[in-house]
């Protein structure tokens, strides 16, 4: 799983810069059908990089559960050292 967040981070920042280009047209435009694709746009910069930022989380939780899995402890295992 881990050989898919660099190409899923390229893609995330090619589609940023794409709409962020496409704010900066939608907002010189200035008609009511572009107000509202404008809407949309910023709506859609707010949301992709969430849901990135929480794949990226997933990935880290399952790839947390794999290790402990190899080391034969369970995901809720700790050490003592952590602990203090």
């Amino acid at each position: 799983m881990n050989q898919w967040k660099r190409p899923l981070a390229i893609i995330c920042l090619i589609l940023i810069g794409i709409l962020s280009v496409g704010a900066l047209i939608l907002a010189v435009i200035g008609t009511e059908y572009a107000r509202k694709l404008l809407i949309a746009d910023l709506f859609c910069l707010m949301v992709i990089p969430a849901v990135f930022y929480g794949y990226q989380m997933f990935l880290n939780l399952i790839n947390k559960q794999e290790k402990s899995e190899k080391d034969g402890r369970t995901a809720g295992d700790e050490d003592e050292t952590t602990i203090l």
